[in-house]
């Protein structure tokens, strides 16, 4: 459900990876989330983490079927998803000590736009498609993700995407306010390459390293 790897430098990076859904949020990788994100708010060697999806795509939001069709999944379980959900989207992600870069490509939808608003930094390929499709099945986003948009997009921008539910490209979110930059090839190879450029500079003016003089 994730490919999480600690590439040196401080850096963590949690790869979405449930491919053949779009790496939509169901309940195995929403309580993998959870776990993750808990374990890593509280180690100390995680500086920074990157955010990216498997196969093409980040996110197509949360997978409504597996957390809504209980016939076949226990009760117990399904209430634990859900309340997972809602620890890692709406507190545990905005508690995170850590920098956070997340690299978007292919889809990314409703579901995953907490992830994007706890971000310092957003890179989107040029292929990324965002959307807030929740109209198109008889309602408007609500709740976590009505917060996160309005805590990210322009008014303008949130009207139009929650009302039509049409899908949007990396540049018009780089104008709305969900994106950083858009960068030319994968996405996810530019993030690296910042947190390792971030790394770098905060060694480089570690007051550990500075030299005497710079104390008088």
């Amino acid at each position: 459900m994730l490919k999480i790897e600690d590439i040196g430098d401080g850096i963590r990076t949690i790869g979405l990876d449930r491919a053949a859904k779009r790496n939509a949020i169901g309940v195995e990788l929403t309580m993998a989330l959870e776990e993750i994100l808990v374990k890593t708010k509280h180690d100390a060697a995680v500086q920074i983490i990157v955010f990216h999806g498997i196969g093409g795509n980040f996110s197509a939001g949360m997978d409504m079927k597996d957390f809504f069709d209980s016939s076949t999944r226990p009760p117990e379980l399904l209430r634990r998803a859900r309340a997972a959900t809602e620890h890692w989207r709406t507190r545990l992600l905005r508690a995170m000590p850590q920098t956070i870069i997340t690299a978007v490509q292919g889809y990314c939808f409703g579901g995953a736009m907490p992830i994007l608003e706890s971000s310092d930094v957003v890179l989107a390929g040029t292929d990324t498609k965002f959307g807030l499709p929740e109209i198109n099945f008889g309602f408007v986003p609500g709740g976590p993700i009505a917060k996160s948009v309005q805590n990210m997009m322009t008014p303008r921008g949130i009207a139009y995407a929650a009302l039509t539910g049409r899908p949007f490209g990396a540049e018009q979110g780089r104008h709305w306010g969900l994106v950083s930059e858009v960068v030319e090839g994968d996405p996810f190879a530019h993030a690296v390459a910042l947190a390792r450029s971030m790394a770098a500079d905060r060694n480089a003016h570690s007051p550990f390293k500075l030299p005497a003089e710079d104390f008088l």
